[in-house]
């Protein structure tokens, strides 16, 4: 399996869950599933992040704002870069 503590799984090697907020092993496993997603999202660009928020339901106003002014940052230093 991969680097997944194997005190999590089962007999059939599918994750476990734990009950309890306070579980040290519970919150220690969603801190390892929080870094995992962190990881996704950050190998995202702005661009596939705006298209992936766009699927979902919900409005997502203040990400998506953040993001368009990313990708528009982004497009004009690209800009500047091409006129020197």
């Amino acid at each position: 399996m991969d680097e997944r503590n194997n005190e999590n799984f089962g007999e059939r090697g599918v994750v476990m869950k734990l009950k309890g907020y306070k579980n040290k092993s519970r919150i220690r496993q969603r801190q390892e599933e929080a870094i995992e997603r962190q990881k996704v999202h950050d190998g995202r660009t702005p661009e596939q992040q705006l298209k992936l928020i766009k699927s979902r339901p919900g409005e997502s106003k203040k990400e998506k704002h953040k993001l368009v002014e990313r990708i528009e940052k982004a497009y004009k230093k690209a800009e500047r870069k091409k006129k020197k």
